[in-house]
């Protein structure tokens, strides 16, 4: 029994999941957070990053974000200690691609380049969208 794979397993609490996934072509790791974190969540997600961390060193790991729909301060400092934890084991914590919820609340805390996030995944966020109805742009 391969007990690096049996602690990076699947995680489902009432509010957040994590599915691990790895290691890729590249020799990361990605993780799949779906819901909500906030600091009642954040012990699981520490001992998964570890874990990824410790077993894909040098390689990065992934956070997908692009489920996770809910991110408080709680949840920003358990982010900030993931990266803290897998810059100790020798890797990176990417989260390039997130939900657009999760986008504002880091673009307003000034975070996206600290995860290398990139865009928001579906829709677009533009601050004055036009609700008119109007396609003409007049």
């Amino acid at each position: 029994m391969n007990s690096d794979r049996s602690q990076l397993g699947d995680y489902a609490a009432s509010r957040l999941h994590l599915h691990v996934s790895g290691p890729d072509p590249d020799g990361s790791t990605t993780i799949v957070l779906s819901g909500e974190l906030d600091g009642q969540e954040a012990e699981p997600l520490h001992d998964t990053v570890m874990t990824a961390a410790l077993r894909c060193a040098p390689a990065p790991v992934r956070l997908d974000a692009t489920r996770l729909t809910f991110l408080d301060s709680s949840g920003i400092r358990a982010l900030l200690s993931c990266r803290s934890m897998a810059a100790s084991a020798g890797s990176r914590l990417l989260m390039p691609r997130v939900h657009p919820h999760v986008f504002q609340v880091l673009d307003i805390t000034g975070l996206l380049t600290i995860f290398g996030v990139t865009e928001p995944v579906g829709s677009r966020l533009t601050p004055h969208a036009d609700t008119s109805g109007s396609t003409s742009g007049h």
